[in-house]
């Protein structure tokens, strides 16, 4: 009996696991807790956001990302698991070889982690292709890098986590030695045979149909809540494998992206969106969204000038005329009553690279790359600057940074802009910080630069100063005196202000006013996180128009919603006169008193619409939702099953348009615009 007892443990024994295969489960749940960990250190850095939210739903974000975390994890432990079995753990070469390699692997992991923090921060997205994209940017990577306030802490809490970790794997190589080699060939076939199964189930995420994907970490309202269940590296990774890593569609496919409407009847809907009087849209054909406006308005003064400022991250909750209450544009709010304000008014998307094509071609802001990144793309629109070249017009850029940065320079040389003025231009001792030239050199430099330009002319000034690391070239204008990151960009707003009312006093010494129409805007505001997938008041910008006074008048404020795609369309209303153009946006000026207006907003995959009353957001793929525009403030509650007209309504138009737009960046390149030439339009209805 003892003897039959004896062979029975000893037959069991064979297959009871080895060493290998202990170790690597061990690592695993080592790897689990620490990503676990991870995302402890992500959720500390966001509490604002979960401040009302039960345990239990916070509880299950961290059930969730146990699976997205151990998809990373065992992509890492896979190798291992198809090697050490039949290698062994006793070489001393082997081992160190094991625990460089997890070392570096973690080590590297944990880094992107808390890399992820920040990114969050600025973005309100796990890292995605905006990654790849900065990284593209060489020193101007490195600048956004180190001039992050939270740098310092980030290596430590990195060099910290990384130590320890790597710790922990060497000390439970030492502690797995109890345990045999090998039991038997049988017993290593059958587990290594296992637990690759099991590895398979766990990266697939299940036994469906279907590998697990990010949308099984949708199962809140609050769309911090779900970002907390996501994994940095697995959104990264995901990014990067997506369409054999064409970076321009790395958001997802094409098909997940837009699959929504047939094409003829996205021209349908875009033809009501844009119908208006003395307006027709001819159709949309492989170049472009053909309109054609004849303004009412008569040309008070001969080729009008055209100055458009592009102010570096002026956020609309920063602007004492929009709302701030901290008095930090003191000198934008006194000029305010002395042309047309815009208070609804919102950026395109959260980058320079997607507000420049906005503003100065009437382009909007889609999921992907900025189309100025994009090698082959077609421009399905005409630049403003095209257009006034037509009425022969001098086009300047003036821009105290390098011109490379985001393709400034190679995007808009091929725009009709026949001078750029950039870092270059400028004394190196006039630089005074990792961006470039400040706003105040830069401003009085573009003033000066009007005496000499041939008139008519158009000039794009782009500034720089209120961006991270937020510095100042003196403390002159300086309210905020402590080290909160609120003081600092409080601090950056005043100095901006500051020097656009230098900019528009020099103006208006040189009597500028009388023959130019200057409009004052923004490039994106500072972007914050939100309960929100999409908050349109991390989009919303002032935009100011000056101007003659027979042209532009006075102490005019207009609160239907608009966008930055909607400026162009309206410079060329205000200079009057009949003009074919490719925009995607509306003459403001011309909007009935019943139209709430429209703006489409962007921010990676996820997209939005903005009227007057609504908003409408869309995690593309994922989720949809409703909400009453001045409920936002308060508790947000999404409001689409109480109210679906408004709902269907506004989704057919935000999913049109975002598809349509995106159609036409991708079909063959488009040759050289014509002159506009006066015809029989056939309008689409």
């Amino acid at each position: 009996m003892v003897k039959s007892r004896h062979i029975l443990h000893s037959a069991v024994g064979k297959f009871l696991p080895s060493r290998p295969f202990i170790y690597v489960a061990l690592v695993y749940l080592l790897g689990l807790l620490f990503f676990a960990l991870m995302r402890l250190l992500f959720m500390a850095n966001f509490t604002q956001l979960i401040e009302h939210e039960p345990l239990t739903e916070i509880a299950k974000a961290f059930a969730i990302g146990v699976r997205f975390d151990q998809i990373v994890v065992l992509y890492i432990l896979l190798p291992l698991l198809l090697v050490i079995p039949w290698a062994g753990l006793r070489s001393r070469l082997m081992r160190w070889m094991i625990l460089i390699y997890l070392g570096l692997l973690f080590s590297l992991g944990f880094l992107l982690l808390i890399s992820d923090i920040r990114f969050y921060a600025k973005f309100g997205s796990h890292l995605n292709f905006l990654a790849y994209e900065y990284i593209g940017e060489g020193d101007e990577f490195w600048n956004q890098i180190l001039s992050d306030p939270g740098f310092a802490v980030s290596i430590i809490v990195w060099v910290v986590v990384s130590l320890v970790f790597i710790w922990l794997i060497r000390f439970l190589l030492r502690k797995t030695d109890q345990w045999p080699k090998r039991r038997s060939w049988l017993g290593q076939i059958v587990w290594s045979g296992l637990l690759l199964a099991l590895s398979f189930l766990g990266i697939r995420g299940g036994v469906g149909l279907a590998p697990i994907d990010w949308g099984e970490a949708y199962y809140s309202q609050n769309a911090f809540l779900n970002q907390l269940a996501l994994n940095g590296v697995y959104t990264l990774a995901r990014n990067f494998t997506e369409r054999d890593g064409d970076l321009r569609l790395s958001t997802m496919t094409e098909s997940e992206r837009f699959p929504f409407v047939e094409m003829d009847e996205a021209h349908q809907t875009m033809a009501q969106m844009f119908r208006r009087p003395n307006h027709l849209i001819y159709g949309v054909a492989g170049h472009g969204l053909i309109q054609s406006t004849i303004s009412p308005r008569i040309m008070h003064v001969p080729g009008p000038n055209v100055i458009v400022v592009l102010m570096e991250s002026w956020a609309a909750r920063n602007t004492g005329v929009l709302g701030s209450p901290h008095d930090l544009t003191p000198h934008f709010d006194s000029w305010a009553d002395s042309g047309i304000l815009f208070t609804h008014f919102f950026a395109n998307g959260i980058r320079t690279s997607f507000g420049l094509p906005a503003v100065l071609c009437s382009y909007p802001s889609l999921p992907g790359r900025s189309i100025m990144g994009r090698y082959d793309a077609p421009h399905p629109f005409i630049a403003l600057s095209e257009h006034l070249e037509r009425r022969q017009f001098h086009n300047v850029f003036v821009y105290g940074g390098d011109l490379s940065f985001d393709n400034i320079e190679g995007f808009f040389r091929a725009k009709q802009y026949h001078r750029f003025v950039g870092e270059e231009s400028f004394n190196s001792d006039q630089a005074f910080s990792k961006w470039g030239i400040p706003d105040h050199i830069l401003l009085e430099r573009a003033a000066a630069l009007i005496d000499s330009l041939p008139r008519p002319f158009q000039m794009t000034v782009l500034t720089l100063s209120n961006h991270e690391p937020y510095d100042l070239p003196d403390s002159s204008v300086q309210k905020f005196f402590d080290d909160a990151d609120s003081s600092k960009v409080f601090n950056a707003q005043l100095y901006a202000d500051h020097c656009l009312g230098l900019f528009l006093r020099r103006l208006e010494d040189k009597n500028i006013f009388d023959s130019t129409i200057v409009i004052i805007t923004a490039d994106h505001a500072r972007y914050d996180v939100s309960r929100l997938v999409l908050d349109p008041e991390t989009f919303r910008i002032p935009l100011l128009i000056l101007g003659p006074k027979g042209m532009i008048p006075s102490g005019h404020v207009i609160d239907a919603a608009g966008s930055q795609v909607d400026i162009l369309p309206t410079v060329l209303g205000v200079l009057g006169g009949s003009y074919e153009h490719r925009s995607w946006g509306r003459d403001l000026l011309q909007l009935g008193e019943d139209d709430p207006g429209f703006a489409m907003i962007n921010a990676a995959d996820r997209i939005g619409c903005v009227t007057r009353d609504y908003l409408y957001l869309e995690w593309l793929g994922r989720q949809t939702s409703l909400y009453e525009y001045d409920s936002l403030r308060c508790h947000p509650t999404d409001i689409s099953a109480d109210f679906p007209e408004h709902f269907a309504k506004l989704q057919r138009r935000t999913r049109a348009y975002m598809q349509l737009a995106e159609q036409l960046s991708q079909v063959e390149t488009a040759p050289p615009p014509e002159p506009f030439v006066p015809r029989n339009p056939h309008l689409i209805r």
